[in-house]
């Protein structure tokens, strides 16, 4: 960047100096319209000297593009002796003219011959790198005529000055001056960028270094330098490709911007510019091969002024999409077009060539690879606060992360708490996530898991009181996301708490649609204040976490953190340890609770209730630890141990399903198990066990009312023989709809309902109608918790048609529950469950 930036200044600093190329203002003599033949017939320079059809009014023909040669003539009267060596010197400023010659006469005598066309040889003329200059000497005793021949494809612009010796020889060296400087500049830049290239190997770099080589070798073909820089052969064979040399430098132009905007999606790899520009050029490349120069010419102005118009509106999108760096190739692309048009409204006539109109085109071509070099370390600097902010945001929503969270902010904090010594850290936790990514699939729930943080976010950044989180691209956040589903924020205003998570509530009540399906997330709020409840910010995140993790939705969605949670969290770390270890060594057990056939009293099954006993804790509640396995991911392998257990006792004890059932109560989780049926039959037939003995009852299945994952296994299980049971229905997930998805063989009331038949009206029409519900449905009606005789006889008097309760048996060891089948004399079948 230092070299660029000196590179700069010494170019600034050196034009005025360059423009003492063409300030000598001696006796300067610009020619006007000069006498000119148009070639018809191939004819000697003797009798062109004697023709009399040069004429003033053809000479603007001859300076465009033309198939045919054309003669000048510039006439000198005779000199006096006193002036004899009082000479000229004529300067042409254009060097592309194919065929170039200049033949000097003394009255008749033909006294020198020149060849300066960029196609002929120079006759080994040592210092053709000067220039055109034709020395006039003046003859004293007949009229001096120099007669000028040229042909070529280009334009055969032929602005001639005269010069006297002394200012000719100025002019050479100030001109020559002046374009090593260019040249030498150019390739001073095209060095040090090649060294930038095999140092960094910043993509697109490769594109900038070839137009460094196309714009060197352009400006050495149109200033007649390619004869310095190159051999006689590749300069000749240049100027017969000058407009290949241009559009491979237009396509190298092209692909240098699409790479350099790679970075913000533009052009858009859909665009028409984007799939067919390549195609373009190449078909421009091939034209030139066939058509005239002229049309060439056409061809690449078109292409000129189109790629200048689409690039320019890239850079402004671009820059509009916030990527700065394109300010300097904004700046690159309009002194490069600049410079180009101007230099081809010369090639067509439309400017004249000056001194200043010649130098245009090399300082623009200087100015834009400065800009575009400018350009890329722009884009460095970008590129750089990309990674940084990369580094400390989430990829998904742009917010904040973890780096963040215990990187940057401790250092805000510290400048905070100068002035404001407290603060709250309100941490929410998206726990329908895993659900959604087991019915929808990952990708639809990280999408709708991102819409509903960046809705929150939105929310919380019109908020009041909430901590302001700049990041290095000059944005601020309020919400940090540290993990997939935990989200958190800090209140500058803690006494306002309970107002700003309403507000956040409020938001996240809101339902979204996921797979055209309307859903509610499910989420926890926790709390924990600075600094009484944490000291730094691992300790308040640990205890915001602490908190959210207490929430039990019976309650509300958000729990402050207080010392009590922090004891019962450890408690429930350690009940998971145990958990885990008590599942790998199958020390769980269950128990049977009967169930009855309400209208002849028979025990009809029984439900299967899993139970733990910890040498360490003694008796646990399923309550207790089910919620935790569910939680934690413990819950399939509690199953599997459950099912295995289960299976094999009833395989060892067949009496049991004679004339009974036995119900399996699963989590939804085990539905969405895409093996889950199958792993259930498999371990049936190891046991040579029938599933018509067996009802599997579900819980909390909304989540998942259109998975295809839960419809497979529920049309496997069924295919099987299993009859299926919502379980606990009228509370917590259950819907109407799951009715008819899970195409289900029986319904549980909840106890809920029951227990409180004799005391709550509104539990006597919600029973009754479930049980008329069960009725018309044609499938079986459930009632748990039975804990009285006039609960049964309500029941009975319903048509209720089984019961469970502990007025009529509680739950009860294997043992037990096969000595009461032996008692009744009943052919026996349990129900399976873990609760």
């Amino acid at each position: 960047m230092m070299f660029r930036c000196v590179f700069l200044f010494l170019l600034i600093t050196s034009l005025p100096w360059s423009q003492n190329a063409f300030s000598v203002k001696p006796t300067k003599v610009t020619l006007g319209e000069l006498p000119t033949l148009k070639e018809t017939l191939l004819s000697s320079p003797q009798d062109i000297l004697l023709s009399d059809q040069f004429e003033e009014n053809i000479y603007g023909e001859s300076q465009s593009f033309s198939d045919y040669a054309y003669w000048h003539k510039l006439v000198f009267p005779e000199v006096s002796k006193q002036q004899k060596n009082e000479n000229f010197v004529l300067g042409l400023n254009y060097y592309v003219i194919e065929n170039l010659d200049f033949y000097l006469f003394h009255g008749n005598q033909l006294q020198k011959h020149w060849t300066r066309g960029a196609l002929q040889d120079w006759q080994g003329d040592t210092e053709h790198y000067n220039g055109i200059w034709i020395p006039i000497t003046l003859s004293s005793e007949k009229s001096t005529t120099l007669l000028i021949r040229k042909q070529g494809n280009s334009p055969l612009l032929t602005p001639f000055k005269l010069f006297s010796t002394q200012e000719a020889t100025a002019q050479k060296e100030n001109k020559l001056l002046f374009w090593v400087f260019i040249i030498s500049s150019l390739l001073i830049l095209l060095a040090h960028n090649i060294f930038v290239f095999i140092l960094l190997r910043q993509p697109g770099f490769v594109y900038y270094l070839g137009l460094n080589v196309i714009i060197l070798i352009a400006l050495s073909v149109i200033t007649g330098f390619s004869r310095w820089v190159f051999s006689e052969e590749i300069s000749q064979w240049l100027i017969r490709n000058l407009f290949t040399v241009f559009g491979i430098g237009t396509w190298i132009l092209y692909r240098f911007s699409v790479q350099f905007l790679k970075e913000v999606q533009i052009p858009s790899p859909d665009s028409f510019i984007r799939k067919y520009g390549d195609s373009i050029f190449i078909i421009f490349l091939l034209l030139v091969q066939i058509v005239s120069v002229k049309t060439s010419a056409s061809l690449f102005a078109a292409i000129e002024v189109f790629l200048f118009i689409v690039c320019t509106y890239w850079g402004v999108n671009a820059y509009l999409k916030g990527f700065i760096a394109v300010r300097f190739y904004l700046f690159s692309w309009i002194i490069l077009m600049v410079g180009s048009i101007l230099n081809t409204m010369i090639f067509w006539k439309i400017l004249p060539i000056n001194p200043v109109t010649e130098a245009i085109l090399p300082v623009c071509s200087l100015l834009q690879l400065l800009g575009f070099s400018f350009a890329f370390a722009d884009k460095a600097n970008h590129i750089e606060q990309k990674r940084q902010l990369q580094a400390i945001t989430d990829p998904s929503t742009g917010l904040p992360n973890r780096t963040y969270y215990f990187d940057t902010l401790p250092l805000q904090l510290n400048e905070m708490n100068k002035n404001q010594p407290q603060f709250a850290l309100i941490m929410i936790e998206i726990t329908s996530h895993l659900k959604l990514s087991q019915a929808f699939g990952p990708a639809k729930a990280d999408s709708a898991l991102c819409e509903v943080i960046l809705s929150t976010h939105q929310k919380i950044i019109e908020m009041d009181g909430i901590l302001s989180l700049p990041l290095p691209n000059k944005s601020t956040k309020k919400l940090m996301r540290l993990t997939s589903k935990n989200i958190v924020l800090l209140s500058t205003t803690p006494d306002e708490i309970k107002e700003q998570v309403q507000q956040i509530q409020q938001i996240l009540d809101h339902p979204t649609i996921v797979d055209k399906v309307l859903f509610r997330h499910q989420y926890k709020i926790g709390s924990a204040l600075y600094p009484s409840q944490g000291s730094n910010l691992d300790k308040l995140y640990q205890n915001a976490l602490i908190a959210s993790n207490s929430v039990t939705y019976s309650s509300g969605n958000w729990a402050p953190f207080t010392h009590k949670l922090k004891s019962n969290h450890a408690h429930q770390l350690r009940l998971i340890t145990l958990l885990t270890d008590d599942i790998r060594q199958e020390k769980l057990y269950f128990d049977i609770q009967p169930q009855v056939n309400l209208a002849d009293n028979r025990i009809v099954g029984g439900e299967v209730l899993i139970r733990w006993n910890n040498e360490h804790l003694g008796q646990v509640s399923p309550a207790e630890f089910i919620p935790l396995a569910e939680q934690t991911g413990l819950i399939y392998k509690l199953t599997d141990m459950l099912l295995e257990k289960v299976f094999q006792w009833a395989s060892s004890n067949p009496v049991a399903l004679l004339a009974q059932r036995l119900s399996i109560n699963i989590s939804a989780l085990d539905l969405l198990q895409e093996n889950f049926a199958e792993r259930i039959n498999i371990l049936l037939q190891q046991y040579r066990l029938s599933a018509e003995k067996f009802t599997i009852e579900i819980t909390e299945t909304s989540v998942f009312q259109n998975s295809e994952i839960v419809g497979h296994n529920v049309k496997k299980l069924h295919n099987a023989g299993f009859k299926l049971s919502i379980d606990d229905f009228g509370v917590g997930y259950s819907s109407m709809q799951n009715l008819v998805a899970l195409e289900i063989n029986e319904l549980k009331i909840d106890q809920f309902f029951v227990m409180n038949l004799m005391t709550d009206t509104q539990s006597q029409t919600l029973c009754r109608n479930m049980i008329n519900l069960s009725k018309d449905l044609n499938i079986i009606s459930v009632a748990e918790g039975i804990e009285s005789e006039d609960i049964l006889n309500l029941l009975r008097q319903w048509h209720c048609q089984v019961g469970q309760g502990y007025h009529l048996y509680r739950p009860m060891s294997t043992l037990q529950y096969l000595t009461l089948l032996e008692e009744r004399d009943q052919p026996l079948s349990p129900s399976i469950n873990r609760a």
